[in-house]
């Protein structure tokens, strides 16, 4: 299951935005920087009723620029129909300012298959990598 890192874990900077079964989300305002945290199976919309909204409380945080790492290590592939909601959030990040993603990529691979085809589709800026510690260097060497 999910367990906080170094990365993830709130410190001073950092506000809990949302904290559920599903999903974590975390802003940091020295970097400017939100944390998205998938964890495991979303089985339906009704899973995350308040998942846009507290995108929307995240966005309302961020200044434009900011950038975004998610972790999505323990996320299994999610039913077809919830693609439409994760394009309609990633669409919300790229307008609110979103410059760069980096992506920590599932350990099911067809979560990542399927990860893949929504990020083709949203556009965001992305890099995919294999570890929170090298997601967050990339990010914080973007200047």
């Amino acid at each position: 299951m999910f367990s906080t890192n170094q990365h993830t874990a709130p410190n001073e900077s950092k506000i809990v935005v949302a904290q559920n079964q599903c999903y974590e989300l975390l802003y940091d305002s020295v970097k400017n920087r939100i944390y998205f945290i998938i964890k495991g199976f979303w089985k339906n919309k009704e899973a995350v009723p308040h998942y846009l909204d507290d995108i929307q409380k995240a966005l309302k945080l961020a200044k434009p620029g900011f950038n975004l790492l998610s972790d999505l290590r323990t996320m299994i592939t999610h039913p077809q129909r919830l693609c439409r909601l994760h394009i309609e959030a990633q669409t919300l990040l790229r307008k609110a300012g979103l410059v760069r993603v980096a992506s920590v990529e599932p350990v099911d691979r067809i979560a990542t298959l399927q990860l893949k085809e929504i990020m083709s589709e949203s556009q965001l800026p992305l890099r995919c990598f294999t570890s929170c510690k090298e997601a967050e260097a990339w990010l914080s060497n973007e200047k």
